[in-house]
């Protein structure tokens, strides 16, 4: 697990611009930086190197160290790791720990801003204050970076200047604000992150609906179910995701509704949703998915109506038996057996 915290880095990682960025912290963080020298002083060689590295003309050797540093926890590494936040020079995976092979894709990108976020978020509390800091940088980048590692550390006093951040002026600090209140356990969050989903961008609405659908709380309900009328179909399928997590009666008919989205994956979520909803109602839209024209639909429909035990789903599923695709076939084979069981 040495790389968790680095593969939900990238999890919402857009795609990374090359450069750096000149970026001023406020004065608080320069006097962190300058309270820092003596302790640095008093470091062991290892980490005296590895933050001297962090000043390296070589952006992949920036990224390396600030990987290193959060592997050992260096806590004197902490202001030079957040004057880091706003590098944004563009770095292949994989950095340091384990190696092993990337696809080339954007999951295989960081940056040595996001690096030094990892590492912070190694630093636990400590590195709290330093970060919200970081959040009034003039740069996105950092308060991006910022915003993902306060999301990754366990304080409550990450949440009100994260939910300051969920009205950043750019988008990209207001998205991973919206993330990290996902992880965030704390119920001022449901609001805010309400609100983020009538954000005029897409992303932000979609980590919105991300991280309300980790929330055990009912007051996002009806602002979800506005979501699945939104114009992009991400953001869509994620409200239908956040909706099946919820114990709530309210979402069955909209999600029903979602069933006859015009993309199949909202379709899919929406069957998906619908098979955690212990309510008769959803038994007939699902199966009427059974005909839907996409598979992947087809085999969640299959799939929702197993957890129903509702015998009108036994006849529709036999004939899902001699469907065209295989994935179809087995869900629908998988569901006539949970019905037998749920006979005996």
């Amino acid at each position: 697990m040495k790389f968790f915290l680095v593969a939900l880095a990238t999890f919402v990682s857009f795609a990374l611009g090359g450069g750096t960025y000149p970026y001023s912290l406020d004065t608080g963080l320069l006097a962190l930086s300058e309270s820092a020298n003596q302790q640095t002083a008093d470091t062991s060689p290892e980490v005296r190197a590895k933050i001297e590295k962090l000043s390296s003309a070589n952006a992949t050797e920036r990224a390396e160290a600030a990987c290193i540093l959060g592997e050992l926890k260096a806590t004197a590494a902490i202001p030079a790791l957040v004057k880091l936040l706003g590098d944004d020079a563009e770095v292949r995976q994989p950095i340091c720990g384990e190696k092993r092979n990337w696809s080339d894709s954007e999951l295989s990108k960081t940056s040595p801003g996001e690096m030094a976020a990892v590492a912070l978020s190694r630093m636990g509390k400590l590195a709290v204050e330093p970060l919200i800091g970081a959040l009034k940088s003039d740069v996105w980048q950092a308060r991006a970076n910022s915003a993902f590692a306060l999301g990754l550390i366990r304080d409550s006093r990450n949440v009100e200047p994260l939910i300051a951040a969920t009205r950043d002026s750019a988008r990209q600090v207001r998205s991973k604000a919206a993330w990290s209140l996902g992880l965030v356990g704390d119920y001022r969050a449901v609001e805010p992150l309400a609100m983020a989903l009538k954000d005029s961008e897409e992303e932000v609405r979609s980590q919105a609906a991300w991280a309300l659908g980790l929330k055990g709380d009912e007051r996002s309900v009806e602002a979800l179910i506005g979501a699945l009328s939104d114009q992009s179909a991400h953001v869509q399928s994620q409200a239908a995701w956040a909706l099946g997590l919820k114990g709530d009666s309210r979402a069955v008919e909209p999600l029903a509704l979602a069933l006859q989205a015009t993309t199949g994956h909202v379709r899919s979520q929406a069957a998906w949703a619908l098979g955690l909803k212990g309510d008769s109602r959803a038994v007939d839209p699902l199966i009427a998915a059974l005909r839907d024209t996409d598979a992947h639909v087809r085999s969640q429909a299959a799939w929702a109506l197993g957890l129903k035990g509702d015998s009108r789903a036994v006849e529709p599923l036999r004939a899902l038996l001699s469907d065209q695709d295989e994935q179809v076939r087995s869900q629908a084979k998988w569901a006539l057996q949970m019905r037998r069981l749920q006979d005996q």
